[in-house]
């Protein structure tokens, strides 16, 4: 079997057994998140050189994701203009994401000390966890982030493939042209807006939310990438075949769960129901 089709049917096999966990049985798709999450955790831990950093960073990391949950779970079960620190802390996240994304490049040749492994694990996985609150309190919100991230993706790898010549990070990642970025921002929000159209919403905003779940989770492939790559490695783990770990298969998912979880919270903030939308 090629290394293509084995990563092909691993991805399936895992969003399958995601998505019936979550419609079928919501406490089991939970339960499953984040078990998934707490694998992500643990391969990102390979990435600390000294033992000591790794309890200091695990201590740090769980305190912070006791304290966000208890505010977000306040700010939906009370929302109101005194209780908008999800808000806040998912606009920090997404905006860390872009300035991830336009920065990265400068710290291709630098090695990255276990401190700065710490501080970008905790500024990008803390509130990656903690937006599992509110995309996992709407069936239709998993499927809306895969499904979005799955055509960025899709779109830059077939782009990529049939126009690609100019690479982005040869040293990093080979396999990532500016065709097929530009290929990849050109789809999705095309699909998002069609979606938008059918449903009847706003098609300006859904095309905004295209452009934007395919650039960050662009910036998160080539951030994971770039931070293997520093490291020696070739994969965050062997557990998925054909994928190697968790963070290989959900870099970009990893990247733009804030801010779906921000444009969720403000779609709750204005009020804009979406339960209509049944599956």
């Amino acid at each position: 079997m090629s290394k293509l089709n084995k990563r092909f049917i691993s991805a399936i096999v895992m969003i399958s057994i995601f998505l019936y966990l979550i419609y079928d049985a919501s406490i089991l798709g939970v339960i499953f998140a984040e078990l998934i999450f707490s694998i992500v955790f643990w391969e990102y831990l390979g990435f600390f050189k000294k033992k000591k950093n790794k309890i200091i960073f695990t201590i740090v990391f769980i305190f912070l994701n006791v304290i966000f949950p208890l505010l977000i779970i306040n700010f939906i079960t009370r929302p109101s203009t005194d209780s908008i620190f999800p808000i806040f802390i998912f606009s920090i996240a997404s905006f860390i994401w872009i300035l991830i994304g336009i920065t990265i490049f400068r710290f291709e040749k630098e090695h990255w000390s276990d401190l700065k492994v710490a501080c970008l694990g905790i500024l990008v996985l803390t509130p990656a966890m903690d937006s599992l609150f509110i995309i996992l309190s709407q069936p239709m919100y998993p499927l809306l982030i895969i499904g979005t991230v799955s055509i960025a993706d899709t779109a830059a790898y077939f782009f990529g493939k049939k126009f690609g010549k100019t690479l982005i990070i040869p040293k990093v990642s080979p396999g990532k042209t500016v065709e097929g970025f530009v290929g990849s921002l050109i789809v999705t929000p095309f699909v998002t807006m069609i979606s938008a159209i059918i449903f009847n919403l706003n098609i300006f905003h859904f095309i905004f939310f295209g452009i934007m779940i395919a650039l960050i989770s662009f910036f998160g492939d080539v951030f994971f990438s770039l931070l293997k790559r520093n490291k020696g490695m070739k994969d965050s783990s062997d557990l998925i075949p054909g994928h190697g770990g968790f963070i290989d298969l959900l870099d970009g998912t990893i990247a733009v769960l804030p801010f779906f979880a921000l444009s969720a919270l403000m779609v709750f903030l204005l009020g804009f129901n979406f339960s209509w939308i049944t599956f």
